[in-house]
Parts: C-alpha cells; sequence; structure tokens
C-alpha cells in the first residue's frame, strides 16, 4: 500500500527581512520532518532578503507574490489551490488579514493565525484580524502575554489559542569559552531604530550610567528611520564617544559574546528573539517588563525585569551586576541555562504538533 504523502503546509508571511517571526518562520520551514510535512512559503512583499534566500538554499519553496494590497487575496488563492496546499498558516497580523480573505469560499482546509506581537493595528486590518481569528481553526501565539492580549482587543476565542514559545539557536548563540571572569564588555542593544525599540530611553540610561561608570560603552546593533535623530542625541548627552551605531548585522552572535549586559528598552513586544538570543550567549538581561519579558527572564536569577519607559530603572541593577563580578558571572551562568529551554528543536517539535493536531494527525 502506498504511503501518503506529507501535508503540504503553506507558511504566509508578510516579508523575509530580519526579524524575529522571519527568522522562527525559517527555523520551522527548515526545521520539520519532512516526512510529514512539506513546507511552502508565500511572501506578500518583494523584502524577501535575506531570509528568502536561506529559506532557498534549504530547498523550501518560495513564491512571491507581484503584486501589492488586496490584490495579493487573488494571487494568494490561485497559488494555495496550484499548490494542492493542505493547511495554511500565517505568520503576522497582515498576514492574517489577506490570508483568511484568500480562503474565504475555497476548498476547505485548516487555517491557523498567529499573533507574535502586542502592536494595535488600525481599524481595517484589527476588523480583519477579528474575523481571521474567528475562522481559525487555530490561533498560535508566542507568549501568554500575546494571548491574553488577543483575546482582549480582537475577541480571539481562548479556546482555540495555542502558546508555541520562540525557538533560540544555543548552537550559534553561546557564550564565550573560557567564559570571562569579569563583566568587561559593552552593554548591547539590537533592534530597528523605530519609535517601538525606544532607543532614546537606553541612551537616556547610558548617559546615566556613565555618570557613575565613566568607562562604561555601549553598542546599538540595527538601522532605521530615527538614527540620525538618536546619533544626536548621544551627542547631545555627552556621550557619542561612548556609543557606537554598528548599522544592520550579521554577526550578532560575535558581538553578543562580547558584551557585559543586554538592554530592551522596547515599549512593547511579543517574545523578543533579541532576549532569547542574548540569555543563550551568556549575557545578563535588563529588560523592560512588556510583552512577553516575563515569561523568559527570571528576575534577579538572569537578569532583572523593570519599568518600561524608566531610565533609572535600568540603571540600578546594572551598577548592582557591573559592579560585582562574582554575581555578573553567576546570572551569565544562569542565563545560559535559561536559554537552552527554548531551544529551537522544542520549538519545531511545538509547532509541528499544532499542524498535527490541526490536520487532525494526532493530539497537540
Amino acid at each position: 500500500m502506498r504511503a501518503p504523502r506529507p501535508a503540504r503546509v503553506g507558511m504566509v508571511v508578510g516579508q523575509l527581512t530580519t526579524g524575529g517571526a522571519e527568522g522562527q518562520l525559517w527555523h520551522v520551514a527548515r526545521g520539520v520532518d519532512p516526512q510529514r510535512f512539506t513546507p511552502i512559503v508565500y511572501c506578500l512583499s518583494p523584502q524577501v532578503r535575506p531570509m528568502g534566500e536561506r529559506l532557498q538554499a534549504a530547498g523550501v519553496p518560495l513564491h512571491v507574490t507581484p503584486h501589492g494590497g488586496w490584490r495579493r487575496v487573488g494571487w494568494l488563492r490561485r497559488r494555495l489551490a496550484a499548490d494542492g496546499i493542505d493547511l495554511v498558516h500565517s505568520w503576522l497580523y497582515i498576514a492574517n488579514a489577506v490570508t483568511w480573505a484568500a480562503t474565504i469560499g475555497a476548498p476547505a482546509r485548516p487555517l491557523l493565525t498567529s499573533a507574535r506581537n502586542c502592536k494595535m493595528q488600525g481599524r481595517l486590518s484589527r476588523l480583519a484580524n477579528t474575523l481571521a481569528f474567528r475562522a481559525s481553526q487555530g490561533i498560535v501565539a508566542n507568549s501568554r502575554d500575546v494571548a491574553a492580549y488577543i483575546e482582549r482587543h480582537y475577541r480571539a476565542p481562548a479556546a482555540r489559542i495555542q502558546v508555541v514559545y520562540n525557538g533560540v539557536d544555543v548552537e550559534r548563540f553561546r557564550p564565550l569559552q573560557p567564559v570571562p571572569r569579569t563583566p568587561a564588555g559593552p552593554i548591547v542593544s539590537i533592534g530597528r531604530l523605530v519609535d517601538q525599540k525606544n532607543h532614546a530611553l537606553f541612551l537616556d540610561a547610558a548617559a546615566r550610567l556613565v555618570q557613575t561608570l565613566p568607562d562604561a560603552r555601549f553598542i546599538i546593533v540595527g538601522d532605521g528611520p530615527l538614527r540620525s535623530r538618536l546619533e544626536a542625541q548621544a551627542r547631545d548627552r555627552s556621550i557619542a564617544d561612548r556609543v557606537t551605531f554598528t548599522g544592520e548585522r550579521l554577526d550578532v552572535d560575535e558581538l553578543l559574546r562580547g558584551a557585559a549586559l543586554f538592554w530592551l528598552t522596547s515599549r512593547w513586544e511579543g517574545m523578543p528573539n533579541v532576549v532569547l538570543e542574548a540569555l543563550a550567549s551568556g549575557v545578563p538581561v535588563v529588560a523592560a517588563d512588556v510583552g512577553g519579558v516575563r515569561e523568559l527572564i527570571r528576575a534577579g536569577i538572569d537578569g532583572f525585569v523593570v519599568r518600561p519607559d524608566d531610565a533609572h530603572a535600568f540603571v540600578e541593577p546594572s551598577l548592582a551586576l557591573l559592579t560585582d563580578a562574582t554575581r555578573w558571572a553567576r546570572c551569565a551562568a544562569a542565563a545560559r541555562q535559561r536559554a537552552e529551554a527554548f531551544a529551537t528543536p522544542r520549538m519545531v517539535d511545538a509547532m509541528a504538533a499544532v499542524y498535527a493536531h490541526a490536520l487532525g494527525l494526532g493530539s497537540c
């Protein structure tokens, strides 16, 4: 008797640039058991570097829409049908809206939607996502906080929400060997230079910290529309010689291995991958209490969770670690241990279980 073919999973995403959701999609697409699932990725914009190239290098089929706006709905509907997709999984709010619209009236196939941050959308997107969540067989959230958020703001059916935490590549992100005895490196931030990441707060906290630790150094990794404004702020606060703006980098693992601390100053998040990457690198984290941060960091053990939008709140625990080498080393070791609980294979297995459940192939 001929064995059934692997289930074809259509994975829909808005873009394939450097980003948290895009990285998680790549891990799932290349990591699921090919005997059970064949992933096919559909990108709703021409922005496909670098993750699109990585997907294709891993042998994952990729289709990129030639259209913009709502014309993408018809394109996606036709592609899903042509490829014989058995299950479709949209990965972000825009993808949820387009994918839901593309499946209306189409042959029955399970629809999975996603929620990966706590950002409120515009009215049309909010309505479309509310309807998409209601039409979904399952909704994948990457933290309990995000799950609660979409229940409140999108009336997402709680019984259909399944939390699959982000995974981190603990082989790529790892501490220096031998582990440093003292916190000699810079304080690092990684993220696009946009309002969400609140790098202005990072610089404010940096200026306060150097008043006590004049040798402290800082690195901001990423690029974006606020770069010139942030560079001007560093000059105005007389710390331009202490702060390095690197732009986008592909070697963030190497940068993190040399860091003393990682600061996350965001205004909102879902489940920030950069926190997992810092923890895996053996770097203690001081993070604003946003999104699922509290689900990652054990306060006082592998880092600290502090009040959002409060520069002083970042300074106090940072001083406690940077001036106590023994405490810092203990925190760094605990950070690495914590990250191992979020290793990528665990995330991939959890997502595969969601797919199997939606397809009726087994319990989730």
